[in-house]
């Protein structure tokens, strides 16, 4: 039996990575959701993984699930004053093992928490197409508090989840700047 390996990802890995962001979003792109992620070509992949911090779980040395965090200081536009994740997928032939579970406990927890201290963490998700996320992550501790209807008709809801609750502060979280050309 294999031990699953949680890593940062590489540039080494830009291909296989790219390979599970098509897969695993294509379902939401056939769904008429319009994420970054769900048009990701290569260049895409290689920027993510230069200017942000994507991490990957490896299991039998096949990455089959990622997430990665953009912190405030990684676009011009941040979303927040805390932490973004997002780029979250787990190839379809491992959902329901518990590996994406895994992958974003360790993000949550042993990096941000623990490690660097963030009092919370947001992420954005699709109301209105895929709203059965907002559940699971509600589940996980998230809670809305942005939402944004989109002109090809979905919800888009940001989410925050309070990781040390003596250290968050509201005016840190702040309210993102939307692009009015969406």
């Amino acid at each position: 039996m294999s031990e699953d390996i949680i890593r940062v990802a590489t540039l080494e890995d830009a291909e296989e990575f790219l390979k599970l962001m098509k897969t695993a979003f294509k379902p939401l792109k056939d769904l008429g959701i319009e994420w970054p992620s769900v048009n990701v070509e290569l260049e895409d992949v290689q920027k993510n993984i230069s200017e942000s911090t994507a991490y990957v779980l490896e299991k039998n040395g096949e990455i089959v699930s990622t997430i990665t965090i953009r912190f405030p200081w990684d676009d011009e536009i941040s979303v927040s004053g805390y932490p973004f994740v997002w780029w979250f997928a787990t190839k379809s032939e491992y959902k329901g093992q518990g590996l994406g579970d895994k992958l974003l406990t360790y993000v949550e927890e042993t990096v941000l928490r623990d490690t660097l201290k963030a009092p919370a963490v947001t992420l954005g998700t699709s109301l209105k197409f895929h709203p059965w996320l907002k559940d699971i992550y509600e589940r996980r501790g998230y809670e809305i508090y942005v939402t944004k209807e989109k002109d090809y008709g979905d919800v888009d809801g940001l989410m925050r989840k309070i990781l040390i609750p003596e250290r968050f502060n509201e005016e840190v979280l702040g309210m993102p700047v939307f692009d009015e050309e969406e």
